[in-house]
């Protein structure tokens, strides 16, 4: 077997190459500015004093949890609390490598057919008891049952747990996506005790992991609160994305659901709360001239869709899907909903990432005339149709109203639809039950992560089926040269925009604000606010 260091040219493929984003916006490790942060707050954590332990930490955040699995959740607002709870074999760094977490170190085989990670020994869970590679076996066994990410483990044969801190993955074939499988956030295969799940019953009620803050209550609709873990082990190195050193100084973290922005805002204002996560774009301005916030913006990748549901008509029907796409705007878009903060996009490759070629930058250009002859060749009568989106963000409601303009102006019967977040999620957007939806997704480390999840027949919600996108996907798990991957997910792209399963339409930018008082806090691009390393000093 080779070392590490040896296989990095096997796992490079594995990785984000999304230097571009991370230059836009964040620094490395826990000594670099917050990128972005404004009112002259660009000081380091150290140049912010000594950190002080205690005090309690109220965030503000747009949405509530769905659930509190994430082995089975793939909604931001349950990740946002929850991975300060529960934590990865690898994960992320700013600039989206891969990077050990509760491995502190992998090998593989001459092969490519097998990896084993050593674990980090002396690693307690938050019910005391020490995380084995028993317990790694076993929740990504269960991942592999219950998530919806499960098909990115296609290439798993089986587990083994050598000793108490070796873990064996015995793969089908050499993977170019393993190690990002593992590392990514969305959909997390978080590690978690032995048994667990049958002990609650089959589904987690109470969360434990291994993170630096602990699972308290949560009251739904009205708040998640998390305690900080005084045995917290963490990983070593300098503080970067999920990974490096942690440290827990608040006593207790509070995650407050506010999903009106103007409320939240105003929470964040009037001290009832000490970070806000969302703000709108048309705020930026007002709060770059308070003396008392901290303003940080984020060239990010998140971008926002437009879903078609192919399980009933009328958008079973290419035609159809073909004139939304002639129909559409995109700059309108960006400008409404983003206040022109953010940027057009034509797929979800971001445009300055080395996966982005000539396939990620065509797209359809609006053109009225050919998509009322596409409708009237289509059949279209009059029919409603409901654009589904939610009212946790601003911008997809923003969104989903410059859409439904759009498409009236090519003769459509167009409603909105707003949901609360929970609704949206459970009964459109993961059911599928949909004519079409709107809303947005994060940054993944690997293409194969947005484009198999949400077009192999295996794993999109939405229904869309083709031979030839599941054979391309297939074949992106498992070549591993990088050239060739990178001319697969072009094919890819190719054939999602002949399809129409769903369109690309803005990058978002992230937006958030604390009180000056709340030292150590550097947002990231990914969109993630990160907690530990954060103190309170007043």
């Amino acid at each position: 077997m080779q070392k590490f260091r040896k296989i990095r040219v096997f796992a490079l493929f594995a990785m984000v190459l999304m230097l571009a984003w991370v230059t836009a916006g964040c620094g490395g490790s826990a000594s670099a500015p917050p990128a972005g942060s404004e009112n002259g707050s660009t000081t380091s954590p150290q140049e912010q004093g000594t950190p002080k332990s205690g005090g309690k930490l109220t965030v503000g955040v747009s949405a509530d949890l769905t659930k509190l699995d994430l082995h089975g959740s793939t909604v931001l607002s349950d990740r946002i609390p929850l991975l300060h709870v529960q934590e990865m074999l690898v994960t992320i760094d700013e600039k989206m490598n891969i990077i050990p977490m509760l491995a502190q170190k992998w090998e593989t085989s001459e092969d490519g057919k097998s990896v084993t990670f050593a674990l980090r020994k002396g690693v307690p869970f938050h019910n005391g008891k020490e995380m084995k590679a028993e317990d790694v076996k076993y929740s990504i066994e269960r991942f592999m049952q219950v998530a919806a990410r499960k098909g990115e483990f296609s290439m798993v044969d089986s587990i083994e747990a050598k000793d108490d801190y070796t873990v064996v993955f015995h793969l089908k074939q050499p993977s170019g996506v393993f190690l990002a499988s593992l590392a990514n956030p969305y959909n997390p295969a978080v590690i978690m005790p032995k048994g667990i799940a049958e002990e609650q019953s089959g589904t987690i009620t109470k969360p434990i992991g291994t993170g630096p803050f602990q699972f308290e209550k949560w009251e739904q609709g009205k708040q998640l609160v998390l305690k900080r873990f005084d045995q917290y082990a963490s990983p070593e190195g300098d503080t970067s994305g999920f990974g490096g050193a942690k440290k827990p100084y608040v006593d207790e973290v509070i995650f407050k659901p506010i999903s009106e922005a103007t409320v939240r805002l105003t929470a964040l204002e009037t001290g009832e709360i000490d970070l806000a996560t969302d703000i709108l774009p048309k705020d930026v301005k007002r709060l770059e001239t308070s003396s008392n916030i901290v303003l940080a913006k984020e060239t990010s990748m998140n971008w926002g869709y437009l879903f078609f549901g192919f399980k009933k008509p009328p958008f079973d029907n290419l035609k159809m899907r073909q004139a939304v796409a002639y129909a559409l705007n995109k700059q309108e878009i960006v400008d409404v909903a983003t206040w022109s903060l953010g940027k057009v996009a034509s797929s979800p490759v971001y445009t300055e990432t080395e996966w982005y070629t000539e396939a990620h930058a065509k797209d359809y250009q609006q053109d009225l005339e050919k998509a009322k002859q596409l409708l009237k060749e289509a059949g279209y009568n009059g029919e409603k149709i409901v654009i589904s989106t939610a009212k946790a963000y601003d911008h997809h409601q923003k969104a989903a109203l410059t859409i439904q303009n759009q498409l009236k102006k090519i003769g459509m019967n167009v409603e909105v639809e707003i949901l609360e977040w929970a609704s949206f999620i459970s009964e459109r957007s993961n059911s599928g039950d949909y004519q079409l939806a709107v809303s947005h997704i994060t940054p993944r480390p690997d293409p194969n992560q947005i484009y198999y999840a949400y077009t192999h027949s295996s794993s999109n919600f939405n229904g869309y089926k083709n031979p030839k996108m599941d054979e391309l996907l297939d074949k992106g798990v498992t070549t591993v040269d990088q050239g060739e991957r990178k001319e697969i997910y072009s094919q890819v792209q190719d054939l999602l925009r002949e399809d129409l399963s769903f369109t690309a339409t803005y990058y978002y930018p992230v937006i958030e604000a604390h009180q000056s008082y709340l030292k150590g806090y550097q947002s990231w691009s990914a969109g993630y606010p990160r907690l530990w390393n954060v103190w309170i000093d007043k």
